[in-house]
C-alpha cells in the first residue's frame, strides 16, 4: 500500500529485496488488455497481484479496510460514481491520499476512490442482509424501531438474541432479514422481487438504490453466483448465451444497449427504471432491441 506524498515503499525492487524486479515479477505471457474499471493499474502504480500481467513503475501491496455505511466508489476523487462498497464489505486500498483511498473492491471488482473518512479497520462479518431494508431496533422486539436501516447486501456480525432477533452493531434486527454468508445459494428472482420500489441510483447495488447492472449483481451475488459488475461485461460473459429462438424461462436475462431485465416468468421481467418494478416483457421495447439473452448458470 502506498501513501501519497511519501516515498514509494512497495516498489517491485523493494518487495523483491536484492532480486531485480524484472526477475521477481517477470511477465509469464504477453501483456493483456486492461480494463481500468476492474484492473488496479495506473501509469505510476499497480496492484502487486497483477505483477505477472502488467509492467508498472511501482507495485503496491493492498491494505484491507472496511466501510460502515454505503460508500461510493468514484472514477476520480470528485468524479463519476462507478459502484459502491456496502456496509461491512472490505475495500483493498493501494494508495492513501489526504482525502481518499484508491484501490479495488474484492466483492465486485471495481477500481476507484473511496473517501478516506469512510474507511475503517477490517472486522469479521457473519451474515448478509436479504430484506430490502433491515430496520434496527433498540431491543429484540418490534416496539422500539430506530431511525436506522441496513440495506440489502450489507454485511454484519450477528449474534442470535432469540428465535426471531439477532444482535448486530447498533441494535437488533429481525432474523428473517439476514442470511448466513455461507448460505448464499438462494433464488436470485426472489431477491429481486423483494427490491420492488427501491429507487434507481447511479452506481447503486444495494437495497437503498440500484442501477441496471447493480440490480443483477446484487441479487445473483446473494444467490451465490456473482456476475461481473458492469453491464457490458455481464452481457458478454455471464452464464450461457441463448439463441434468439430459445424458449425463455424464469431467471433468464435480457440485455439491451444500456439496460438489463431479469425474467420473473415467461411474460414478465423485473428491472430498474425510476424504481425497481415488474413489467410485461412486451413493454421493454422502449429500451431498444434485445442485444443478448443469457441464462445464468
Amino acid at each position: 500500500m502506498q501513501s501519497s506524498g511519501s516515498s514509494w515503499a512497495a516498489t517491485a525492487s523493494t518487495i523483491a529485496g536484492d532480486t531485480p524486479a524484472r526477475n521477481r515479477f517477470a511477465l509469464r505471457s504477453r501483456s493483456v488488455a486492461i480494463d481500468s474499471r476492474t484492473d488496479a493499474v495506473r501509469r505510476d502504480l499497480a496492484d502487486i497481484r497483477l505483477a505477472d500481467r502488467v509492467f508498472a513503475p511501482h507495485y503496491a501491496v493492498p491494505t484491507r479496510r472496511v466501510v460502515g455505511t454505503v460508500s461510493p466508489i468514484t472514477e476520480t476523487p470528485d468524479g463519476n460514481i462507478l459502484s459502491q462498497v456496502l456496509p461491512g464489505e472490505p475495500f483493498d486500498v493501494l494508495e492513501f491520499t489526504s482525502t481518499h483511498g484508491w484501490g479495488r473492491s474484492p466483492i465486485d471488482g471495481t477500481v476507484g476512490f473511496v473517501a478516506r473518512n469512510l474507511l475503517a479497520r477490517q472486522y469479521d462479518t457473519s451474515h448478509v442482509v436479504v430484506a430490502k431494508q433491515a430496520i434496527l431496533h433498540a431491543d429484540p422486539s418490534s416496539a422500539r424501531p430506530l431511525p436506522v436501516a441496513l440495506p440489502m447486501g450489507s454485511r454484519v456480525a450477528a449474534t442470535p438474541a432469540n428465535g426471531d432477533w439477532c444482535e448486530v452493531d447498533g441494535g437488533y434486527v429481525a432474523s428473517s432479514t439476514l442470511l448466513l454468508l455461507s448460505d448464499e445459494t438462494s433464488d436470485a428472482v426472489d431477491h429481486a422481487l423483494r427490491l420492488r420500489g427501491a429507487p434507481f441510483a447511479a452506481g447503486g447495488r444495494s437495497g437503498a438504490g440500484v442501477d441496471a447492472a447493480g440490480l443483477i449483481f446484487l441479487v445473483h451475488t446473494l444467490a451465490g453466483s456473482p456476475p461481473p459488475r458492469f453491464l457490458d461485461l455481464q452481457a458478454d460473459s455471464f452464464g450461457t448465451l441463448l439463441a434468439e429462438g430459445d424458449t425463455l424461462r424464469r431467471g433468464d436475462l435480457l440485455f439491451f444497449a444500456d439496460h438489463v431485465a431479469l425474467l420473473v416468468d415467461g411474460d414478465n421481467a423485473i428491472h430498474v427504471d425510476d424504481v425497481v418494478r415488474c413489467d410485461p416483457i412486451a413493454t421493454l421495447d422502449r429500451f431498444g432491441p434485445i442485444r443478448a439473452r443469457r441464462r445464468p448458470a
